[in-house]
């Protein structure tokens, strides 16, 4: 008898446990749906009393107003300043293209590079023939082509405007390399312009007999062979002449004569010819200046 009675107790104390689990699982259960329930609020559509829209309305026709007027603030601002650029532009370019407040003055006129060949005083005077003119409106192209148009000394001319009412012009002269039986000098490159009170009395005398299209090219020839010769050699020369353009030839003050031959590898030429002319000979090969010859 007390064996039975003690395997109930056990089953009612397992049975106890059993729904005391299940209570637990069902209370979790339950307190996890109401945790979700709280999580997610609830949305309710609100409708406003009559008086309460006309608030609302009135605030927004209100703000819409403001938004207008900022605006046309800014449209206003926009407007006065592309008027303001305007007339700024235009008054500026009155300023510069026409008003005398700019114009070219002469004897604001500076001249670099001025000889007695191509005085500045002539320059002034050309130049004046523009003068009242505004300097923006002055046509400086035009002005340094016809002052070298003027002058053939000036190999290279330069005029810029100096504000606010002067010129600078930048002369680059032709330098005389040798002479002509007429009075004439001729530059390194072969033109031929007047001497115009330049003393060409140490330069030498050069000469042609290449057609009349090929002088400048022929004369360009020998001045560049003169060029290159040294100081002491160049004082010997008399006389210098292209009969070709391949075929240059020097007279020497001593009456000996340079066959030079093309104008090419003439420093090196050069220097053979002041290694030859140590030695008595009346003509001097340096054609071939690897195999230069002397003759008599």
């Amino acid at each position: 008898m007390n064996t039975r009675k003690s395997s109930f107790s056990r089953r009612s104390k397992a049975t106890e446990v059993s729904k005391d689990t299940r209570a637990g699982k069902n209370r979790r259960k339950t307190g996890h749906k109401s945790e979700k329930a709280v999580s997610k609020p609830r949305v309710r559509q609100v409708t406003l009393a009559s008086k309460d829209r006309a608030v609302v309305s009135s605030g927004l026709a209100q703000r819409r107003q403001e938004i207008a007027q900022v605006k046309r603030r800014q449209q206003l601002r926009r407007t006065v300043i592309g008027v303001l650029i305007v007339v700024v532009v235009a008054a500026l370019g009155y300023l510069f293209w026409f008003s005398p407040v700019f114009a070219f003055d002469p004897t604001q006129t500076r001249v670099m590079g001025a000889s007695a060949q191509a005085p500045a005083k002539a320059v002034k005077e050309e130049v004046s023939a523009y003068a009242g003119k505004p300097l923006l409106r002055l046509p400086t192209r035009q002005v340094a082509s016809s002052l070298q148009k003027e002058n053939p000394w000036i190999k290279d001319i330069q005029v810029k405007r100096e504000f606010p009412r002067g010129l600078a012009v930048y002369l680059t002269l032709r330098k005389p390399v040798a002479k002509t039986a007429q009075g004439a000098v001729v530059d390194q490159q072969g033109k031929i312009v007047p001497a115009n009170g330049f003393d060409a009395a140490n330069l030498a005398e050069v000469s042609t007999s290449c057609p009349q299209a090929r002088t400048t090219d022929c004369l360009k020839s020998v001045a560049q062979v003169l060029v290159s010769l040294p100081p002491e050699i160049k004082e010997k020369v008399a006389t210098a002449q292209a009969a070709r353009l391949d075929n240059v030839e020097l007279q020497l003050k001593s009456g000996a004569k340079v066959i030079w031959g093309a104008s090419s590898d003439n420093q090196k030429k050069a220097q053979v010819l002041t290694v030859l002319l140590q030695r008595e000979g009346s003509v001097y090969n340096v054609t071939d200046y690897a195999h230069p010859t002397i003759t008599g």
